[in-house]
């Protein structure tokens, strides 16, 4: 600290900066993985991602202003709604598509647009806003933040860290891998390869909802909220690996890590544009991702 002081660096803006980043950077994550769960155990490329994030964050204003129950039900309800929302898309149209990835893409892309005419018909296209349900700030010493970011980047975390155990310590995440990696022998062995998809599209489908429900009292609330965190997963679980989960991590770290310190020193549209050009540039190079052969 005192290095930074006798350069004449402001030591809170630092601190802040970085608490920004770690914060997007965890939300990024926690959005990227639920898109990560889905391609990478079912292969499906879900365009519908950011429709899903989007219906997340209308939960939790519907809860808190038009229901009048407050944020905390809402903000536990909306991945319970997006994996409802999953599931009867898994069942009612992708599992008719499997191994037809054009088919796939399109299919989701039109959910999406089904979602957000549907969100514009029921609430309008105007922008809502959720209040802060943490309100004040906590005392770090080299700086204050928002209350209700630190319990945002806990709960990502936690979830994060749970999900990665989940799919590669447990019971189910190993029959599940089973299924993928060999879905004859799976049958053979009595795993349900139906079920199987059918719980991962819900489970991805839960960790964006709650990603979006997470970020509405951050931002304003609209029917086309989640585009760019669709496209922001897709970069993050590309840089990755998109056959990893443990790839979205330093994607996420690259995407929004970037993006947060481009934005503050450039300007947004300059510091998409760089991190869209380092994802092509890794394309390139690494087809296969960061992490993508491990």
């Amino acid at each position: 600290m005192n290095c930074l002081l006798l350069a004449g660096v402001d030591t809170e803006l630092v601190a802040s900066l970085a608490l920004n980043a770690l914060s997007s950077i965890l939300i990024l994550a926690l959005s990227a993985l639920g898109l990560a769960v889905i391609y990478g155990f079912i292969g499906v490329i879900n365009l519908a991602h950011g429709a899903y994030f989007t219906v997340g964050a209308y939960v939790v204003w519907l809860t808190s202003t038009e229901l009048g129950i407050g944020f905390w039900p809402g903000f536990l309800l909306a991945p319970l709604v997006v994996a409802v929302v999953g599931l009867l898309t898994e069942v009612l149209i992708i599992q008719h598509l499997y191994e037809r990835l054009l088919d796939t893409i399109l299919a989701t892309w039109g959910v999406a647009l089904a979602i957000g005419e549907a969100i514009k018909l029921l609430f309008n296209a105007q922008s809502k806003e959720v209040g802060n349900p943490l309100p004040g700030s906590v005392d770090l010493v080299v700086t204050t933040y928002s209350t209700y970011r630190l319990f945002l980047m806990g709960v990502a975390a936690v979830v994060i860290t749970v999900v990665f155990v989940l799919f590669t310590r447990t019971d189910a995440g190993v029959r599940l891998r089973a299924v993928i990696q060999d879905p004859t022998q799976a049958s053979l062995l009595g795993l349900n390869e139906t079920r199987m998809y059918q719980f991962s599209f819900a489970f991805g489908s839960a960790l964006v909802g709650l990603a979006g429900a997470a970020v509405a009292p951050l931002t304003t609330v609209e029917p086309n909220m989640g585009i760019s965190y669709l496209v922001q997963s897709f970069f993050a679980v590309i840089l990755g690996g998109a056959g990893t989960l443990i790839g979205i991590v330093p994607g996420s770290i690259i995407v929004a890590g970037f993006s947060n310190v481009g934005t503050f020193f450039i300007s947004p549209v300059v510091a998409q544009t760089l991190v869209f050009l380092l994802v092509v540039a890794l394309i390139v190079v690494r087809p296969e991702g960061l992490l993508g052969g491990q």
